[in-house]
């Protein structure tokens, strides 16, 4: 599932395996998963697609990443730009699950710097139509 857009109210997703694009509002997701007595705070699940079922949980950059290890601007770039950007937006506005929300001060967040933004985010959010399709495994056009 590929991240196709962020707005200031919702996620644009595309699920992998059944091709169904979702529109998850930011209001209905946190950072965070917790399991047993331990939090991970560089996850994002997103709900299951309403058609298929199949769920994704999204991770942002590690702490220690440098540069993306792919071309810049490649398909897989804009995505971890946009993973990273959402995980920081839920950090910020509190969206977290709730072991995480005293302590949203020290949670690692990877926004887009401004000068990124600007080279690859101009019109917003919004992944171009061709890096979708090569996220999905396609060929532009099919």
């Amino acid at each position: 599932m590929a991240i196709q857009e962020i707005t200031s109210t919702e996620v644009v997703q595309r699920c992998a395996k059944c091709d169904r694009e979702n529109r998850i509002p930011l209001a209905t997701i946190e950072a965070g998963v917790e399991r047993d007595d331990q939090v991970e705070d560089d996850v994002v699940p997103l709900p299951e697609c309403p058609t298929c079922r199949s769920r994704e949980f999204l991770i942002r950059s590690p702490v220690d990443e440098q540069e993306y290890p792919a071309q810049q601007g490649s398909a897989g770039h804009l995505h971890r730009l946009l993973v990273d950007e959402l995980h920081s937006q839920l950090v910020k506005r509190g969206r977290v699950v709730e072991r995480m929300r005293s302590k949203t001060d020290k949670v690692l967040t990877r926004p887009i710097a401004t000068e990124t933004m600007r080279q690859f985010f101009d019109k917003g959010l919004k992944m171009p139509a061709r890096a979708v399709e090569q996220l999905q495994g396609k060929e532009p056009g099919q």
